[in-house]
């Protein structure tokens, strides 16, 4: 996806060569990772010809918390959201139909360094836009890290900040030496928080069970939309609470999501196989949750995508 840079970018306001989108080796963004992001897709919709962003606004205001718990000035912070808003789809039309889409807007810190107030901090923003192949179907190996999920009272794991996800580098580095696809990170207390980029699912007996925002979680807009998903699930009970390392060891399913990810089985963990590495509920989740991105069905949430279309 990263391997080769787009023409384009969307940089302070417009669109951009993407060599034009620079900033000083000192500034803030680039000394400290001061930088609040997100990640979303755009999915082609084939019979419509057109892109459907997912979950644009839901997004947009997760920024802004990210922004606002990491003290960005306020008003200079809802100025950039807004022209990311229409930057999104400025950026997607510039990239083309016919293609899925990831992108990253994000607002950063260039000069400020830790200053929180109006007069001392000059913000900017941009969109990166890549072309984003579908995830693999085959299921993930996963490994347990040695390395544990950032504690609230650090960096909180409800702040999508750049610099906060150094602390993913090792866990990732240590499940390759392990030759695992992810690393699964548990928290200071000892149970499951979620990986460097996904939510964690596990199915015990027709029970899906998801760590709470308390145990180290970002508070993830495609974990949201899969608990929705699930609870439309007559005979699927879904439950959020704390889950041992010892218990991923003994599900029947497990699975991840996140924008990135979408919906990846889990076939492993710790060399452990699972019992079903492709079972009736992740399939079936992935299947409605892909199918809804498509615009092939239909959402009961009317913002679950934002539609662009191309002019001829």
């Amino acid at each position: 996806m990263y391997e080769e840079n787009p023409e384009v970018i969307w940089w302070n306001g417009r669109l951009a060569p993407w060599g034009e989108a620079t900033v000083h080796v000192t500034s803030e963004v680039a000394t400290r990772g001061t930088n609040v992001f997100e990640g979303l897709r755009a999915y082609w919709q084939s019979e419509s010809e057109r892109h459907g962003v997912v979950h644009l606004e839901r997004h947009l205001s997760r920024l802004g918390r990210s922004a606002r718990l990491i003290r960005f000035p306020a008003a200079a912070t809802a100025e950039h959201i807004d022209q990311l808003r229409t930057g999104v789809v400025e950026l997607v039309r510039a990239l083309g139909p016919g293609s899925d889409y990831y992108l990253r807007p994000t607002v950063f810190i260039e000069q400020g360094r830790y200053g929180w107030r109006p007069d001392e901090v000059r913000l900017g923003s941009y969109i990166a836009g890549y072309r984003a192949d579908p995830t693999p179907m085959h299921p993930m190996t996963c490994v347990v890290s040695t390395w544990r999920r950032t504690p609230d009272a650090s960096i909180s794991p409800l702040v999508k900040v750049g610099a906060a996800y150094q602390a993913f580098r090792l866990p990732r580095i240590e499940a390759a030496m392990h030759g695992a696809d992810e690393a699964i990170l548990l928290n200071s207390q000892d149970t499951v928080a979620e990986t460097g980029g996904a939510a964690i699912f596990i199915v015990r007996d027709a029970t899906v069970v998801t760590p709470p925002l308390a145990d180290g979680v970002l508070d993830s807009i495609t974990r949201r939309t899969v608990i929705e998903l699930l609870r439309e699930r007559p005979d699927t009970h879904v439950v959020e609470r704390s889950i041992p390392r010892s218990e991923l060891y003994a599900a029947d399913e497990a699975f991840l999501c996140g924008t990135l990810d979408e919906i990846r089985a889990v076939a492993s963990i710790d060399g452990v196989a699972l019992r079903w590495p492709t079972g009736p509920v992740t399939s079936g989740v992935r299947t409605s949750y892909l199918s809804r991105c498509r615009g092939v069905e239909k959402s009961g949430d009317r913002e679950f995508l934002h539609f662009v279309d191309h002019v001829a």
